[in-house]
């Protein structure tokens, strides 16, 4: 058995998530999972703001990244996206939307939207941070 190594080498990594995903396979046979992303532009076409993630098994949304620049915040970009992304899933019958941010982010934002939090990892990734989890059902 290996020590702990930092910064593996891809092939590495591929392996294990090649490993997992076998074993996942098990689970749901008929995974299917597609990439999505949706972004504001300014007015001079540079992205102020965006958000990426994956839409799994037809069923859920779940957002990986969502940014807004600084100076795009609290003028409705972020508001806007997530309608837009909301509008999306329930056109596709998905039935949630999942995401996860840090109690230094934007957890009143999405507590606004309807999002509820369903765990938080306590003091992650350090002390006085707070990993939380959150949903939103459509259905």
């Amino acid at each position: 058995m290996r020590d702990l190594t930092g910064n593996p080498p891809k092939n590495i990594k591929d392996l294990i998530y090649k490993g997992l995903r076998s074993f996942n396979q098990k689970h749901f046979p008929d995974a299917d999972i597609a990439s999505f992303a949706c972004f504001a532009e300014s007015e001079m076409r540079e992205i102020v703001g965006g958000l990426t993630g994956d839409v799994l098994f037809d069923k859920t949304f779940f957002i990986e990244f969502f940014w807004i620049e600084e100076n795009s915040r609290d003028i409705g970009v972020g508001t806007m996206l997530m309608d837009k992304l909301e509008h999306q899933a329930k056109s596709m019958e998905i039935s949630g939307i999942y995401l996860d941010t840090y109690s230094f982010q934007a957890l009143p934002f999405y507590l606004k939207l309807g999002f509820e939090e369903v765990g938080r990892y306590r003091e992650f990734p350090v002390d006085d941070v707070d990993k939380i989890l959150l949903k939103k059902r459509l259905k």
